[in-house]
């Protein structure tokens, strides 16, 4: 139970790996509150999250609306008392090369995966510094570092979502708040499930990712979630403003 007595916020908490943060979140004793725009996947999760027995509140919100995302930190803050955790699962993926990628698209993509991360970040500090400090997860990815034609948007997007957890790492370390960032490899949840989907031979794709890293394989949702787990608890104690790749060496074989 190494998060026993944290309550955390997961945005994006519908998705593949934000729901398996906030499992996990749950089994190592958080009390969680759900943050997601897909009400309905966030209450089916609410709903067997509490049949295990697990303290969790959904809480629907569009990550990108200011006075949504300060709502659902106040409805968060009512029910369990305190916030000491904040995991930023949020993201979407928009493709396209820079030459043809929609303007709507590249707004969309930045909205989501940037701006929401702030907005949760700027609603969810000041709770966790009345409550004494703790930690901020954001979500970025290996892509981060590496450019792939046709995602050159997302890479911009993870690039920023990094830079912001070195900046406010500065900022909230005398506050007691310690700020890191997972940069996962391949997954095998969410863009690569809607990866698979649009492909015209998925099982290539499939081959491709398991090359791409020196383990052979892509990472289960879980095993992202272990990582969220470990920054969050007193195990982490001294590790702030880090990025923490869990990639399965595809980083090192790049």
């Amino acid at each position: 139970m190494e998060l026993e007595g944290q309550v955390a916020l997961v945005t994006g908490a519908a998705g593949g790996i934000g729901s398996a943060i906030a499992r996990a979140f749950v089994e190592a004793g958080a009390a969680v509150a759900l943050l997601d725009l897909a009400s309905e996947s966030l209450n089916a999760l609410e709903t067997d999250l509490r049949a295990s027995g697990g303290l969790v509140l959904a809480v629907p919100a569009d990550i990108t609306q200011a006075t949504e995302v300060s709502s659902a930190v106040n409805l968060s803050l009512a029910h369990f008392g305190r916030l000491t955790c904040l995991v930023n699962a949020v993201g979407i993926l928009r493709q396209g090369r820079v030459d043809a990628m929609l303007e709507t698209d590249w707004d969309e993509l930045m909205n989501v995966n940037v701006k929401g991360v702030f907005l949760a970040c700027k609603y969810a500090v000041p709770a966790i510094k009345t409550a004494g400090g703790g930690s901020i997860i954001n979500l970025s990815s290996v892509s981060a570092f590496v450019g792939s034609i046709g995602s050159f948007a997302y890479t911009a997007s993870k690039g920023a979502v990094l830079s912001l957890t070195y900046g406010i790492a500065q900022e909230l370390g005398p506050f007691g708040i310690r700020v890191n960032a997972i940069c996962p490899g391949w997954v095998d949840a969410g863009f690569t499930h809607q990866a698979m989907r649009q492909a015209p031979d998925p099982s290539l794709l499939i081959a491709q990712a398991r090359e791409a890293h020196v383990l052979g394989r892509m990472a289960a949702p879980q095993e992202v979630a272990d990582a969220a787990v470990f920054l969050a608890s007193s195990r982490a104690s001294f590790v702030t403003g880090t990025a923490l790749n869990v990639d399965g060496g595809f980083m090192i074989k790049r």
